[in-house]
């Protein structure tokens, strides 16, 4: 038996929105290298830089596009509803369990629209293999407000 098409499911209580995207990467890959500019519009300095750190740059800067898409899929919004530099990934310091875990840094038109909707948290997952790089979103409702760290 078939589901019929219908209204987007309730999210669950505290919940704001969900977002996944992929990114093929050697046809990022291939982006980068054809607009060299591109990854500098795209991508903070730090975003460039922990990238650079990488065997595989352009794996790192698939899942963070994908981290991008995902927020404005979980905002809700459409392409363009925000500059792509304004959502940030950075990774967690230290050397304990949690060192080098993604988390969110929204600014600007990012930071009003999550406001906006009253998201206080996120959540984030990349990964990425030589072809593909996914990143999941989840925005959560909350009091603490998003934006500059």
């Amino acid at each position: 038996m078939t589901a019929a098409a219908g209204p987007v499911a309730e999210l669950p209580p505290g919940v704001v929105g969900i977002g996944v995207d992929a990114v093929d990467v050697d046809r990022f890959r291939e982006v980068l290298a054809r607009r060299p500019g591109l990854a500098e519009r795209l991508f903070t300095g730090a975003e460039r830089a922990d990238a650079a750190r990488s065997p595989d740059a352009a794996a790192r800067l698939a899942a963070r596009f994908a981290a991008k898409e995902a927020v404005m899929k979980a905002l809700r919004s459409g392409i363009g509803s925000f500059a792509l530099r304004d959502v940030e990934v950075v990774r967690a310091p230290g050397t304990g369990a949690t060192s080098g875990a993604p988390s969110l840094v929204l600014r600007r038109r990012a930071a009003e629209l999550a406001r906006g909707r009253q998201v206080g948290r996120w959540h984030v997952s990349l990964t990425h293999t030589r072809r593909l790089a996914v990143a999941m979103v989840v925005a959560e409702a909350g009091s603490d407000a998003p934006g500059e760290a």
